[in-house]
């Protein structure tokens, strides 16, 4: 019977330094782009006169002027939170909105699913609604 002397598989090769550095360059290059991308995308957005407007032992309904300065429609993502006096968290809600070009619009939201309910005579004390972006540290 012949020996037959094989390669070994699969056979591993090491990345040059010039490949490395390559890659680590195209993330940094990567990691700036997103950033600037969405700093221009916040520049363009404007979010304000946020009111609480009706709310209930187990709903709390927002209302907002929301604003597009840009040339394109959007798709942005919004993040509604809800505090109480004693500053902790009533309610929280991510959701997605469209955003024409150039417009202005008084939009509402209402968050249902409360960490705990209202409390009888009790208020939500602040609302904010902010841009949601992905951040990468």
């Amino acid at each position: 019977m012949p020996i037959v002397d094989r390669m070994e598989f699969p056979r591993r090769y090491k990345l040059k330094e010039s490949m490395i550095v390559v890659i680590i360059l195209a993330a940094v290059f990567g990691i700036w782009l997103q950033r600037r991308s969405t700093k221009a995308q916040t520049e363009q957005i404007q979010i304000s006169d946020v009111q609480i407007s009706n709310f209930g032992s187990q709903f709390i309904e927002l209302e907002y002027l929301l604003g597009n300065n840009g040339r394109q429609d959007r798709q942005i993502n919004l993040k509604a939170t809800v505090w109480d006096r004693d500053s902790l968290e009533l309610a929280s809600a991510l959701f997605s909105v469209d955003v024409p070009a150039s417009s202005s619009a008084k939009r509402s939201k209402l968050l249902d699913r409360l960490n705990r309910s209202l409390r009888e005579g009790e208020r939500p004390y602040k609302a904010e609604i902010r841009l949601y972006t992905r951040k990468i540290p």
